[in-house]
């Protein structure tokens, strides 16, 4: 099962742009691994869309997908996995 996530999130990166922590609540959760990445861009012709997606397993064991607005260098959480 998946859970939708949206909001905005400070995330700690590495030299290439992969995270390697990311802040939840008061603390912060190291990444572990990146299962995945990915670039979205779409809607050229309006609004563009321009982001890169991580699937990032967080220590505890914990699967997330986090994504980095290209337009505008925000990191947004996506999807949590159970």
């Amino acid at each position: 099962m998946t859970e939708l996530l949206d909001g905005a999130l400070e995330v700690r990166t590495q030299a290439g742009g992969l995270p390697t922590a990311v802040r939840i609540g008061d603390r912060w959760q190291p990444v572990t691994a990146v299962a995945a990445r990915w670039r979205v861009e779409t809607d050229w012709w309006r609004t563009p869309l321009r982001r890169d997606y991580c699937r990032c397993l967080l220590a505890g064991g914990e699967c997330v997908d986090l994504y980095q607005d290209l337009e505008t260098a925000t990191w947004h959480w996506s999807r949590r996995y159970d």
